[in-house]
């Protein structure tokens, strides 16, 4: 079959130095949504000035529409802009509701160096700062309000820009002014309810699943999923990682499930491989993690026929080699770590999803990665018709450049491929399980 790619995404389209990081959902309505990082000025992370941008297509991809723009935090570059990173997204299939996760960072702040915290109090009010350090509180319709309770003469606007009467002082997003937020990473979630059209405002995910002592976190990225077993059913769930706050050393990842049972009113976040993992001896726990090789970041998960959901994820580990855990609770607790023999990885993201059920008795997954153990080269797709157990079946999709990617099922039951390719571009490619099935 035709399995030459589409570019979607490209340096210089619609003004952006480059793109990176895409999540790809096939909607009920038969749309394919591509969520993408728009990195303005420079390609790399943040800190970086960073939007949220989508395209549709609702002919398979066989053609793409216009940009969206999604989120947009000011600033420029990497030494004062601010970002909106690493999209996720899923449908609820029982609301029609399109989900989207992603980090937030302000002007000057990455992974490396958010600090610990929330970024707001314990009534839910997001903490701002002043350059002598003083706190303050953000409240409703944008009151600043000092830490003794007084109201202020500042009023901070919906696009984070800071003003005393109609003189402009500042924006709260940036790496320096008179009043900015903390300076930590944020989890953000916006929705649309008309099949990608429109977007809602950010809505902060902070006060219900970070943690005082973690410093960074971010989305999975690429999908969620909603679970469909009875116990859980309607339950819709993100993979996302965070990063703790040791004592003594550099902070360390791992990787858990967020997830709500009522349609995303309210989050509650699960607990991570690591919390509990056996390691040479030890057990381990997420919050005072010191150990290089037991990190778990980026990562995917699948429900399986039985319920059990199957967590892939991105590692440290010198095997270089996905881990996998299974969790038999919703992703509220893990099992042991371990690995899959004979999934190469090059510590990068990776994508999986699980086929739907076509009346032969066979539990499909599929999985893509750079399958090579130190380059993001060599772009393979693998096929489990046993829910997982064995991959008898793959197929190198791009044998160059090939970073990250995500997985879909088109209407037609084709499956979609959304990948980092060569030249940096951003290309759909769609396939069938009998072309990964095939000898040529």
């Amino acid at each position: 079959m035709d399995t030459r790619p589409v570019t979607v995404f490209e340096p210089g389209l619609g003004g952006s130095a480059n793109y990176r990081i895409p999540s790809l959902i096939s909607t009920k309505k038969g749309t394919l949504i591509a969520a993408i990082d728009a990195r303005r000025d420079e390609p790399g992370d943040n800190p970086n000035n960073i939007d949220k941008v989508i395209r549709r297509s609702t002919d398979n991809g066989e053609t793409w529409g216009d940009i969206q723009l999604l989120v947009d935090y000011p600033g420029r570059g990497r030494k004062e802009g601010s970002a909106a990173i690493d999209p996720a997204m899923l449908e609820d299939k029982e609301t029609g509701t399109i989900w989207m996760i992603y980090c937030h960072t302000p002007g000057g702040i990455g992974l490396w160096n958010s600090s610990p915290g929330t970024g707001f109090d314990s009534n839910g009010y997001r903490l701002l700062y002043d350059e002598s350090g003083n706190s303050y509180t953000l409240r409703e319709e944008g009151e600043v309000f000092d830490a003794s309770g007084k109201k202020t003469d500042m009023v901070v606007d919906r696009g984070g820009n800071v003003y005393i009467g109609n003189d402009k002082i500042g924006n709260i997003y940036l790496d320096r002014g008179p009043l900015l937020e903390a300076r930590t990473s944020f989890l953000q979630a916006i929705y649309s309810k008309d099949d990608g059209l429109s977007w809602s405002e950010a809505i902060e995910l902070n006060p219900q699943v970070k943690e005082p002592w973690m410093r960074f976190i971010g989305a999975g990225p690429g999908i969620g999923i909603q679970l469909t077993s009875p116990r859980y059913k309607g339950r819709i769930v993100f993979p996302i990682y965070y990063s703790n706050n040791p004592d003594n050393g550099e902070p360390r990842m791992s990787c858990c499930l967020i997830y709500s049972d009522d349609h995303g009113t309210t989050w509650k976040r699960g607990k991570s491989p690591n919390d509990g993992r056996v390691w040479e001896g030890s057990i381990l726990d997420s919050r005072t993690l010191s150990i290089s090789e037991a990190e778990l970041t980026e990562s995917q998960v699948v429900e399986l026929d039985n319920g059990d959901l199957l967590y892939f994820m991105r590692n440290h580990s010198s095997k270089r080699r996905t881990a996998f855990a299974y969790s038999r609770d919703g992703g509220e607790t893990w099992g042991e770590v371990d690995f899959f023999d004979d999934f190469a990885d090059p510590i990068c993201q990776s994508t999986v999803i699980k086929y739907p059920d076509i009346g032969d008795g066979k539990e499909r997954l599929i999985f893509a990665n750079p399958c090579h153990e130190t380059q993001r080269i060599n772009g393979t797709v693998r096929l489990s018709e046993d829910g997982g157990k064995t991959w008898p079946y793959s197929k190198v999709i791009d044998e160059g450049n090939y970073m990250y990617s995500c997985l879909t099922v088109l209407p037609t039951y084709e499956i979609g491929l959304l990948y980092e390719g060569r030249d940096d571009k951003i290309r759909f490619v769609k396939f069938t399980l009998d072309w990964i099935k095939s000898k040529y």
